[in-house]
């Protein structure tokens, strides 16, 4: 009767064992695969929105005009034949004349 009792919770337990193993523990693998892919999913999504900014912050900044800006105000550069004019401050001394008829 005991080795009865013996063999009958044995296999109560490889079927549980079973069943734990064809059924829960997939579900679970699945569920984490499921959220995994969401979270991929909206990390390429961003990726993607960031590379498109880059992809337009590269196009401005290979126009000539951009160029031509950034030569001028951070490195002084002016086209050739051109006259570059700088204009100050007026001197807190400098009192014009007022012309009186």
């Amino acid at each position: 009767m005991k080795v009865r009792r013996r063999v009958i919770i044995i296999a109560a337990v490889f079927a549980g064992a079973a069943v734990y193993v064809t059924t829960i523990l997939p579900a679970g693998q699945l569920l984490g695969a499921v959220a995994t892919k969401q979270h991929d999913a909206a990390t390429l999504q961003a990726l993607k929105s960031e590379n498109s900014k880059l992809e337009r912050k590269v196009v401005q900044l290979n126009s000539p005009q951009w160029i031509e800006t950034i030569a001028r105000n951070d490195f002084g550069m002016y086209p050739t034949g051109s006259t570059p004019y700088q204009i100050l401050p007026s001197s807190p001394l400098y009192h014009p004349r007022t012309h009186q008829s």
